[in-house]
Parts: C-alpha cells; structure tokens; sequence
C-alpha cells in the first residue's frame, strides 16, 4: 500500500511516441525515451463555463467544464542521437537519410552475419548497391574488429565487402543495435581535383566517379578531407555547401576555406557526408507528423500512473546557445486532448532508454558561426562579426488546435507558414552589420557544432537583418542585438538540419584558449 502523500519530480519521465494517424497509435508503439530539463506548459488546461444567472440571491451557478486545450512543452539538451528524430517533426519532413540499417522512420534492416563481409537475409536485399570507395560505420558489433570506418570493396544484393586494410572477425547473428550507415566516399588516388577561377565560384573536379551518384543535394553541407595524410588537398580542407551537381563536377557557394587550384596529385580524396532534414517546398514531401506523449507521475498502490497528450503535432522549437553553457532546446507540441491511465491501463509499447550521449556545448563544440552578406562570385565573404555572446534560432509552424461541437478538445489541428526567426548579439566591430540591415541585403547564417567524431550544422542560406542598435556600457566592450527572419532560398527551403553520425578529427573544434 502506498501511504505516500506526495510525490518527487525526480521519479517521473517522458516518452513520445509517433502515431500512424492523427491520435492513433501503432499496434505496437515505440516510445522514445526523453532525457528533460524542464516543463513548460504539459496536459490540458481545462475552460469552465460558469452559469451567471439573474436571481434575487445573487450567487453564480456551478459551471461545466466545456474545452480542453492540450499541450506538451520542455526543455533538453541538445545531444547527438534523440535530437535528429525529432527534427523530423518540426521540419514537416522526412529526413533524406544515405545508405543505414537503422533509419530515423524506425524501418530496418537486419544483419545476418558478418564473413567475408557484413551478411543480410536472402529475404532482405538491400535497397541501395553502395558504390565502391563508399566510406560506411559500422557500431554496435559484438567484436571489436567488426566495429569502425570500412571502405566498400564490393557490394551485392545481400553483402557488403571492405577493404582488406580493415579485417573483420567472424560473427554470427549481431546484435539487433549492430548498424551500418554509410558516411562519406572515398576517390581513387589522383582522381580529384579543385578548380578556382577568379570570378566563379569553386569546384570539385572528379575524373573517374559520377558526383551525382552520391546521393548529394543543392544547399548540402559537406567535410572534404580526412585524417591520413595522402586524404586531403593540403590547402582545400573543411567544410563547403553544395551549391550545383554535375556528373564531374560540384560547386561551391560557401567555404570555411579559402580555396586554391590544386591538382589533386597522389590525394585519394575523403568526403563526409550526412542525414539532411529541410522544410520541403513540393506538397508531396511535406508531411504532417503527430505523436502521442506520455509522462509518467510516479506510482500509487505499485501501479505506474501517467499522463498522456495525444494528437500531438510540432508547433515551436528555439535553439539556445549560450557562452559557457550547454546548448538547449525549448520545444512545444499542440495536441488534440489529454488524458491519464492507471497500472495495467497504461498504453502498451516498447519503451526505449534515454539518449545517453553527450550534448553539445557552446564553448567546445562550435566549429563555426558564421553571419554575412552572400556573395554569388565568392564562397567565402566577410563574417559580420567575429564573436558572439549568445544566439538563439527558433521555428514556428503556427499550429493551432480546431474545435468542433460535440468535441471536448481538439478534433484535428491547423497549420500555419513555416517561420524562422532568431536573434544574436555580437560583439561590434564595424558598421557592416549596421549598413546590412539599412540596405535589407540577402545575408547567410550557419552554426556548425561538433565532438566526438559526430556534428549537426543548422543553415539559413537567406535571411533579413534587422535591430542593430549598439549596446554601450561603461567599461565594456560595445555590443549589437541582432533580430533574423529566414527567407525561402533560391533552392527552394528556409532553413536545413545535417547530422552527421561520423566526421574526422581533423573536423573537430579547434579551442581557443
């Protein structure tokens, strides 16, 4: 008997679940697993109708209680695994995903066994043939030696063979968490070149590989270079936005870089590649998920109680970014209803575990974070500033629930315009920033973070500058409050999302201290 009479924060938790149709459930629901901070505003506020009759006794009627609004809103950190997924939600898309075993729709692919090469079921082939000098990672393999970077040999239906440089030792039936995506490609020696004329933007030159066979898109980012010597052009390594794919050749409209003609001679160029996630501009791409919240109170007489919000769709999600602090994530759902359960009246499901990986901080972790004014001739133009003191971006989809009569809640939910906002206050150092904002000049905003081997890039190709009044304090450096409104670009989105599951040392924050 649980005697009870109050319970702590810190025994409850979160789960969501993505539903098959607006507040249906799968058969068999996965619930994920969500490490908060913080809650906003979580379950259903409750309107109450009062009577307010006219009578000599001068006393209100008791009411009912007529509408219910639901909602689920909180706060986590920003870490490597869990985050992509719910990307998937604000962005009404799904994600553009390379070759994995494991992909963020929850479809899989299993391994059968790993002899001379990685097995897979005669009845699973593979969807893709991956092509030769594809870079993959391999994790989650009961040996050790099966685990890493490989280089595709060879690949058939039902196999994928490596580099004999990688051995790999016999396994049957890996475990079920045992993935294989595919990361990056590898060139033959001599193969790649870079071409810079003045005037143009660059190019990736390939004599022997059809570029447009990588699975690539316009406004993707990519890391050219790994870590061997003999793997990077010595003055062309970093990261570069696609911004045109031809068969031989890809340009550049964005470099972190400056670039310089190089023959590529003996370089078997490396190149990195990840997951795109990015508001969608054709109907039949876009697409409206909804999810099914439940969060667990604590448990009375040994049953588990819980509250739900079901019907859920992504309304508002801000990216914090702070100086010596970790970088957050404020999001919001709006739901059809709210509702709890008991004890063996809890939805059924697998419940997955917390992402425990690290999450991205503000400190360490950015690569860059970059402001300026585009340039159709140059990829790599000014930075509007050189340091920042914090930064936000922040997505709003106008979600707003319909009412309908005979309905306690929501019955479905509307849309709005997809919209990205922001704001960042930098440090001043000229008037550019200033004469920007005066002149509403087409500029670009990218933060690119990354650590242990892994990345996320946030990219808002064009926005409008606006604010910009400097800030002057006694004995402190002047600073200037900067608002930034997304715009669709010349490629078609507002803003896109990459994660990259692996990226080189050589891609990793370099720390100033």
């Amino acid at each position: 008997m649980n005697t009870a009479k109050t319970i702590d924060s810190n025994v409850t938790s979160l789960y969501i679940a993505e539903e098959d149709d607006l507040k249906i459930l799968p058969s068999n629901p996965v619930w994920h697993g969500i490490e908060v901070n913080s809650y906003s505003d979580f379950g259903g506020s409750t309107t109450l109708l009062q009577r307010e009759t006219i009578n000599p006794s001068r006393q209100n009627q008791k009411g009912k209680i007529v509408d219910i609004d639901a909602s689920a809103g909180f706060s986590l950190d920003m870490t490597k695994n869990i985050f992509p997924w719910l990307m998937r939600g604000f962005m009404f898309a799904e994600a553009r995903e390379k070759f994995t075993t494991q992909s963020l729709s929850g479809k899989t692919l299993p391994i059968k066994s790993v002899s001379k090469g990685y097995n897979f079921p005669d009845s699973n082939k593979l969807p893709q043939k991956l092509l030769t000098g594809t870079i993959i990672h391999a994790s989650g393999f009961s040996n050790f030696a099966n685990n890493g970077l490989k280089i595709v040999y060879s690949c058939s239906d039902n196999n994928i063979s490596t580099n004999s440089s990688t051995p790999q030792i016999e396994e049957l039936n890996p475990p079920a968490s045992a993935k294989i995506s595919a990361v990056g490609f590898k060139f033959s020696s001599g193969s790649c070149s870079m071409e810079v004329k003045k005037g143009t933007l660059p190019k990736l030159v390939s004599s022997s590989t059809d570029l447009t066979k990588l699975g690539l898109i316009e406004g993707e980012w990519i890391w050219l270079g790994g870590d061997a010597s003999d793997s990077y052009f010595p003055k062309n390594r970093g990261w570069a936005r696609i911004t045109e794919i031809a068969a031989k050749t890809i340009t550049f409209d964005d470099t972190d870089f400056v670039p310089e003609n190089d023959t590529g001679a003996n370089i078997k160029l490396e190149i990195y590649f990840g997951t795109v996630i990015k508001n969608e501009k054709e109907q039949n791409k876009i697409v409206k998920k909804t999810y099914c919240f439940e969060r667990t109170l604590g448990s009375v007489d040994n049953e588990i109680q819980a509250q739900y919000v079901n019907g859920a769709v992504a309304n508002e999600l801000t990216i914090n970014m702070g100086s010596a602090q970790y970088v957050t994530a404020d999001l919001n759902y709006v739901g059809c209803n709210s509702f709890t359960k008991k004890g063996k009246n809890r939805i059924i499901g697998e419940r997955l575990e917390c992402d425990k990986s690290s999450p991205f901080n503000a400190t360490s972790n950015i690569y860059r974070q970059k402001l300026s004014i585009n340039d159709t001739k140059s990829s790599t133009p000014s930075a509007l500033f050189a340091y920042v003191t914090d930064s936000s971006l922040a997505i709003s989809n106008g979600v707003t629930g319909v009412k309908g009569l005979g309905i306690l809640g929501s019955f479905d939910v509307s849309v709005g315009n997809f919209s990205v906002t922001g704001s960042i206050t930098a440090y001043f150092s000229s008037v550019d920033a200033i004469e920007a904002i005066r002149n509403n000049a087409d500029v670009g905003f990218s933060t690119i973070l990354a650590a242990e081997n892994s990345g996320v890039i946030f990219d808002i190709p064009l926005l409008a500058l606006s604010g910009g009044m400097p800030n002057i304090e006694k004995d402190q450096k002047i600073t200037i409050p900067l608002e930034k409104t997304g715009a669709e670009n010349k490629h078609g989105y507002t803003m896109m999302y990459q994660t990259f599951e692996y990226l080189p040392d050589s891609a990793m924050p370099y720390v100033n201290v």
